[in-house]
């Protein structure tokens, strides 16, 4: 995975760490979110460097990561009950990681994935944690999502003066069935 962070923001890996720590204790979030082998982020390509080179404000700078991870398949691919199976163990992984202050924000079809374990089993795995904050950091200062999986009361400005709960967050996991043609 290649993408721009804005430096502000709560790093991928940052976020990672915290997920990995929160997985030690907790069955439902154990093997269900993605394995990092390894990331780098390149400093020399901030976007800080040009826009102050042009006089312009550096709020909102990025700088580029590369991350490798694990293959994962969508969990578009499967079915019936193990659709339906592997779609509930990422609601319970959600939840904990919220509970413990790990916001996702973006929870879409493309971000709920699955792998095959050693026994040749299922595994749900919540993917792409670029979008999450933490909750001792978060500041919420523009909504962050995939719109047509997200709560209609994320959708006003008047969410952003108000405290975002998990039944809105868990809208999207709820609202994301019917895409998947299961």
């Amino acid at each position: 995975k290649m993408f721009w962070m804005e430096i502000s923001c709560m790093s991928e890996p940052e976020i990672l760490k915290k997920v990995c720590k929160i997985a030690e204790t907790d069955p439902d979030v154990q093997g269900h979110v993605p394995e990092m082998l390894w990331f780098k982020k390149f400093d020399d390509t901030s976007t800080m460097q040009i826009q102050e080179r042009l006089g312009l404000k550096t709020e909102g700078a990025c700088v580029l990561y590369i991350i490798i991870f694990r293959k994962l398949r969508p969990i578009t691919e499967l079915h019936g009950d193990l659709f339906l199976n592997t779609w509930w163990a990422m609601v319970k992984c959600h939840y904990v990681l919220w509970k413990g202050g790990v916001y996702h924000w973006d929870i879409s079809p493309s971000n709920l994935m699955y792998r095959i374990d050693k026994q040749n089993q299922i595994v749900a795995v919540l993917n792409d944690f670029d979008l999450a904050s933490m909750e001792a950091t978060f500041i919420r200062t523009q909504c962050t999502g995939t719109v047509p999986f997200m709560a209609v009361q994320l959708l006003d400005k008047a969410a952003l003066r108000v405290k975002s709960y998990i039944c809105m967050n868990m809208t999207r996991s709820r609202s994301f069935g019917p895409w998947s043609g299961s």
